[in-house]
C-alpha cells in the first residue's frame, strides 16, 4: 500500500515539557506517491467484435480509422506500447499488426467481454480499451465490479472518452428481445454513432492522457470526456498549492521538514481558539463531473503520538467552512478552526487530516452522457443508432461506484501541530 506521505525518517522534536526528544513516526494514511518523470508503459485493447465493424466502413470525418496510429504515437512518447485484440479472449499483437483495425475484415469475434480485459489489466501501466461499451449478455455490472475492486479501491482513476463517428453496419442485442439492426449514419454528423476509449491507471497519468488526446484531435467530431478519480482537481489541492492568509493562535513552523503537502504549525496558547484561512481555486480537470459546491461534506481525523505510534483522538471540535468569492470565478476562502484543548492532546505532537468532499447530490455526470444515451425495451421497433444503449446507466454505475468506494475529494487539508 502506498504511503500517504513520504516517511519522515529521523525527525526529532524538542518537546515543551522536559526537553524530551521525540521520534516522529510515519504520518498515518494512504495516497499515491508523487509522480516523477518516469516512463509509463501502455497496453491498448481493441474490441474486435462484429459490432465494431461499422466504424471502419465510411471514410468522411472518420476518427476511428486514424486511431491505431494516433494511440501508438501518443502513448509511444511515454514508454513501451503493446496492442491487443479481444472478444471473449485476449490476443496479443505483434509488430505493426495493430493497424489492421482500420479494416473491417478483422472484426469477427462473436462475444464481447470487457470484464476480462479489466481483470487482465496491469495497474502499473496505462490501459486503454477501445469499444462501443457493449457487453455480451448485458453484464456491465461485472465490469463495474472489476473496476471498483481493481482500480477505485486502489486509488486509481478511470476515464471515458466518447467520440461520435461515421458508422455503417450492424448493431446487436438491442432491448429485451436482443434485436439486431442495420444502421447507416451516411455523412451526417447528427447520425454519427459513438465509440469509446476506456482509460485506466494512475490519476495524473490518466489526466495527462486526456489532455494530450484532446490536443491531438484534428477532426470536428463531437467528443465527450469523463474522468472518475479521487482527486477532483487538475492540480493537487493541498498545502503545496494553498495560499495561506490570516492566522489566529497558530504560527508557521518547519522544524520537522515535512512533505510540502503537509503544513506544520505551532501554537501560541493551548487554551485559546485557533484558526487559519487560505485561498483555494477550484480548477476542474478535463472530463470532470459537474459539482454543486453550495454544500460539502468533511471528514476530519486527529491523531497524537503515543510512543512510536499515532493514536486517534475521539474529542474533536474542528470545523471547516467554504465561502465562495463572488468577485472571482472558482475562488473560495477556506477557514479551518478548532479549540486546541477540545481537539488536541496537550504536550504532544498532533496530526490533523481533513478531506473536503462533494455531497452525493452534488456529484453528477456531464450533460453529454444523457444526450448520447438511449434506453430500449422489448417492444421498441425503432432504435436510434446515433446513441448508446443504456449509457447513462453504465457510466452512472461507475460514478456511483467510485463515490462509494473512495469518496472523491476537492482538497486534502493536512497539518501537524507541534507542542
Amino acid at each position: 500500500m502506498k504511503k500517504f506521505f513520504l516517511i519522515i525518517c529521523a525527525a526529532i522534536l524538542i518537546c515543551g515539557c522536559g526537553n524530551k526528544i521525540q521520534t516522529v513516526p510515519p504520518l498515518p494514511g494512504t495516497l499515491p506517491d508523487i509522480l516523477t518523470a518516469e516512463k509509463i508503459d501502455t497496453d491498448i485493447y481493441f474490441d474486435a467484435t462484429v459490432s465494431m465493424k461499422g466504424f471502419t466502413t465510411l471514410a468522411t470525418s472518420n476518427v476511428y480509422l486514424t486511431l491505431p496510429d494516433l494511440l501508438g504515437d501518443l502513448c509511444g512518447s511515454q514508454g513501451e506500447v503493446k496492442f491487443f485484440s479481444f472478444g471473449e479472449q485476449i490476443h496479443p499483437l505483434d509488430g505493426r499488426s495493430h493497424r489492421q483495425f482500420t479494416t473491417p475484415e478483422v472484426y469477427n469475434e462473436p462475444i464481447t467481454a470487457v470484464a476480462n480485459v479489466v481483470a487482465r489489466a496491469d495497474t502499473n501501466h496505462l490501459s486503454v480499451i477501445v469499444t462501443d461499451l457493449f457487453e455480451s449478455e448485458s453484464d456491465w455490472s461485472n465490469v463495474t465490479q472489476n473496476l471498483r475492486e481493481k482500480f477505485f479501491a486502489n486509488h486509481l482513476a478511470v476515464a471515458v472518452i466518447g467520440i461520435r463517428n461515421p458508422f455503417n453496419g450492424e448493431i446487436f442485442d438491442v432491448g429485451l428481445n436482443a434485436a439486431k439492426f442495420n444502421y447507416n449514419s451516411f455523412d451526417d454528423p447528427n447520425r454519427y454513432r459513438p465509440f469509446y476509449l476506456l482509460v485506466m491507471g494512475r490519476d495524473e497519468v490518466v489526466k495527462n492522457f486526456l489532455r494530450k488526446f484532446n490536443e491531438r484531435q484534428t477532426l470536428p467530431n463531437d467528443t465527450g470526456y469523463l474522468v472518475l478519480t479521487e482527486n477532483l482537481t487538475e492540480t493537487p489541492s493541498d498545502f503545496s498549492n494553498f495560499e495561506l492568509g490570516e492566522v489566529e493562535n497558530f504560527y508557521s513552523d518547519d522544524t520537522l521538514g515535512l512533505d510540502n503537502r503537509v503544513k506544520e504549525f505551532g501554537l501560541d496558547n493551548f487554551n485559546e481558539a485557533a484558526s487559519f484561512i487560505f485561498t483555494w481555486q477550484y480548477n476542474p480537470p478535463l472530463g470532470a463531473c459537474p459539482l454543486d459546491l453550495s454544500e460539502v461534506d468533511t471528514s476530519i481525523e486527529i491523531f497524537s503520538v503515543e510512543g512510536e505510534e499515532w493514536t486517534p483522538l475521539e474529542k474533536n471540535d474542528t470545523r471547516v467552512s467554504l465561502l465562495k468569492d463572488e468577485r472571482q470565478s472558482g475562488i473560495f476562502l477556506v477557514k479551518v478552526s478548532l479549540t486546541p484543548e477540545k481537539s488536541l492532546a496537550e504536550g504532544k505532537l498532533n496530526f490533523v487530516r481533513i478531506k473536503v468532499m462533494p455531497k452525493d447530490f452534488g456529484y453528477k455526470l456531464p450533460t453529454w452522457v444523457e444526450l448520447w444515451s438511449v434506453n430500449v425495451d422489448g417492444a421498441t421497433k425503432i432504435f436510434d443508432g446515433s446513441k448508446t444503449l443504456n449509457l447513462t446507466r453504465i457510466l452512472g454505475s461507475l460514478k456511483d461506484s467510485i463515490f462509494a468506494t473512495s469518496r472523491p475529494a476537492l482538497m486534502q487539508i493536512n497539518f501537524v501541530v507541534t507542542p
